[in-house]
């Protein structure tokens, strides 16, 4: 269906939820584009949100190899929150999760992939935010130095679905996202130069 397609894009974005609860879909998708001579002419990107290890569970060493090596493939990782409280408003999970997204991030990144990073910031409490966004950009820098760097915020926007099973705390956590983003470019700044911080995001290199 994408090759009929008339003007196919460029990019095919293997999104959810998340992929890689069938963690074998990435994979298919490298081997099909393959068969089909779309090698390194197709961007391909997979969203993930970090919340399991199936990628090593179900997929061989050598499986691994191939898709690394790929071109013209990234992944991204959302951290659902900049600390447990946020990771469990958004996520519903035992606030323990927290910690593994790091975890299954810097996993990645070790096995070669081209890694970028989302962040959501919707919390029910401001309490401690700047405390708790320089523990968050502290344990970003553990993984990388420049991670910060490649981590794009998403703003999360009220829409009719949602807003109809919205709270009194649900919308005071989509007002205080845009407090803790303005915590977080403050706490950016005290680390970055300005000329790092305008760097293109695709520019920000994580391999050394």
């Amino acid at each position: 269906m994408f090759l009929q397609e008339p003007d196919r894009p460029d990019v095919v974005d293997l999104s959810g939820g998340q992929p890689d609860l069938a963690p074998e879909w990435n994979l298919w998708m490298m081997q099909a584009l393959e068969r089909r001579g779309l090698r390194g002419q197709v961007f391909l990107w997979t969203d993930d949100n970090l919340s399991n290890r199936y990628f090593w569970d179900y997929l061989t060493g050598d499986n691994i190899a191939y898709m690394s090596a790929f071109p013209l493939y990234s992944r991204v990782g959302c951290f659902k929150g900049f600390d447990e409280c946020s990771f469990t408003f958004n996520t519903g999970a035992d606030p323990t999760h927290f910690e593994s997204q790091f975890d299954i991030f810097q996993d990645l990144l070790r096995l070669g992939f081209a890694m970028y990073a989302y962040a959501t910031f919707t919390t029910p409490t401001i309490q401690d935010l700047d405390h708790q966004m320089k523990r968050f950009v502290d344990r970003l820098q553990r993984i990388h130095p420049n991670l910060p760097l490649r981590t794009i915020p998403l703003k999360i926007h009220p829409f009719t679905a949602t807003e109809l099973r919205s709270t009194d705390l649900h919308r005071e956590a989509t007002h205080n996202q845009r407090i803790a983003f303005h915590v977080w470019e403050t706490e950016l700044a005290k680390r970055f130069s300005a000329v790092q911080l305008a760097k293109p995001f695709d520019e920000v290199d994580l391999r050394n």
